[in-house]
C-alpha cells in the first residue's frame, strides 16, 4: 500500500513523489521507512551518459526492493559489457523505452522465480516439470496427474482466483520515469497483473493504494490545462505543487500512505551529475506542510508557490524557508495548531 506518482513538466523535466509508509509483518504494523522510489542508474553511468531514471513500486515492499536492485544490476552489466566490447566509453547507451523493457523483463523473471520457488517447495517439482507433465526422482519418471494439484498449480501460475499466497507476487505494479538525451523525459507504467509495460501519454501517473485520491486531484489539475500546456509546458513549481497536494490527500484518506515525502526532481538541462536531485529530508516535510497550509487557506497561492520554488529549486535551506513560512501567515498560531493535527480554529480566506 502506497502512493507513487510521476508528472511530466516538459520534454526535459519532470518529478516523482511518494510516501514512505509500509506494513512490515503479518499484523501489518506500520513503519515509516520504505524506500519506494530509487534511482536505477549507477552514478558513473549518469556522469558519462547523462541518463537519469528512478523506479517506484507498489505492492510487496520486498518485491519492490528486489526489482530495484535487479534493474540497477542489469544496467550495470549491460553498460560494462558495452564498454568492454567497444574498448571505450560508448557515445550512446539506452533510451527510457529500452530501460522500461529491461524493468519489465526483470519483473517477469522475478515473478516466475517466486512462483517456481513456491511450487518446488510444496510439490517437489518445478514449473517446467509441471508444463511437460512429469518429473523425475532417482531416474524414475513420475507423471503429474492429480487433479487437485494441477488445479492448484494452474491457479498459482495465473492467479485466476485473485487470492492466496501468490497475491504478494502478482499484486505489484511500478512506475519508471526519467530523462535520456535521445528521447527526453518519459514515464512508463509496469504491472505484474496486466503483464506489460506502457508509455504514459498523460502528464501524470498515480498508482498504489493512494491512487484513488491522488488521481482525482491530478485529473482535475490536468483538465484545467490546455492542450499545448499538456504537451510540454507545465510550470514546474505549479506541477509539483499539485502533485504534493494530491499525495497529501492520499496520506489523509488512504491506508498505507504516510510519513515524509520522497521527491525526485529531473532536469535534462542540468549538467549530468545534477540532472536528478532527491529531496527526502526535512525539506520534503516542509514542502508538504506549505501545500497543506495553502489548502486550508492559511497562505495565499503565490506565497505558497514562491516558498516551494525556493525550497526545491532556489537553494533555500529548511531553516530559511521555514522562517519565511511562519511569517507568511497572519494566523500563525491557528496554522501551527492545524499542522499539528488540531481542528481548524477560524481560518479565513
Amino acid at each position: 500500500m502506497t502512493s507513487i506518482n510521476a508528472i511530466r513538466f516538459n520534454e526535459f523535466s519532470g518529478a516523482m513523489v511518494c510516501d514512505e509508509q509500509r506494513g512490515w509483518n503479518p499484523e501489518n504494523m506500520i513503519i515509516n521507512s520504505a524506500d519506494k522510489i530509487k534511482p536505477v542508474i549507477p552514478e558513473d553511468i549518469v556522469r558519462e551518459q547523462g541518463i537519469v531514471a528512478c523506479y517506484g513500486n507498489t505492492g510487496t515492499s520486498t518485491i519492490g526492493d528486489e526489482l530495484k536492485f535487479n534493474i540497477r544490476k542489469r544496467v550495470r552489466q549491460e553498460y560494462d559489457g558495452l564498454k568492454k566490447k567497444k574498448d571505450r566509453t560508448p557515445e550512446k547507451f539506452i533510451t527510457m523505452e529500452e530501460l522500461a523493457k529491461w524493468a519489465f523483463e526483470a519483473q517477469t523473471k522475478l515473478k516466475r522465480d517466486h512462483i517456481n520457488q513456491t511450487i518446488e517447495g510444496r510439490y517437489g517439482f518445478s514449473v517446467n516439470d509441471f508444463i511437460r507433465g512429469y518429473y523425475e526422482v532417482e531416474g524414475k519418471k513420475i507423471e503429474i496427474k492429480d487433479k487437485a494439484v494441477i488445479s492448484a498449480i494452474q491457479d498459482a501460475i495465473t492467479w485466476s482466483n485473485r487470492s492466496g499466497e501468490m497475491t504478494s507476487v502478482f499484486l505489484n505494479a511500478g512506475i519508471i520515469a526519467g530523462f535520456d538525451p535521445q528521447q527526453g523525459f518519459r514515464i512508463f507504467s509496469l504491472s505484474m497483473i496486466e503483464y506489460g509495460y506502457h508509455p504514459v501519454k498523460e502528464i501524470f501517473l498515480c498508482d498504489g493504494s493512494g491512487r484513488d485520491m491522488a488521481s482525482v486531484y491530478m485529473t482535475e489539475y490536468s483538465n484545467r490545462k490546455t492542450v499545448p500546456e499538456r504537451r510540454g509546458a507545465i510550470d514546474r513549481v505549479e506541477g509539483l505543487f499539485e502533485m504534493i497536494l494530491a499525495v497529501n490527500a492520499a496520506c489523509r484518506h488512504d491506508i498505507g500512505c504516510e510519513g515524509y515525502l520522497n521527491i525526485m526532481l529531473f532536469d535534462g538541462h542540468e549538467p549530468n551529475e545534477t540532472r536528478l536531485r532527491t529531496i527526502n529530508d526535512d525539506r520534503s516535510k516542509l514542502a508538504a506542510e506549505i501545500v497543506h497550509a495553502w489548502e486550508a487557506r492559511f497562505l495565499n497561492r503565490k506565497t505558497a508557490c514562491d516558498l516551494l520554488d525556493e525550497l526545491m529549486w532556489g537553494g533555500g535551506t529548511w531553516e530559511t524557508v521555514d522562517e519565511k513560512f511562519c511569517k507568511a501567515s497572519t494566523q500563525y498560531e491557528a496554522m501551527l495548531d492545524f499542522l499539528r493535527g488540531y481542528p481548524e480554529s477560524g481560518a479565513t480566506c
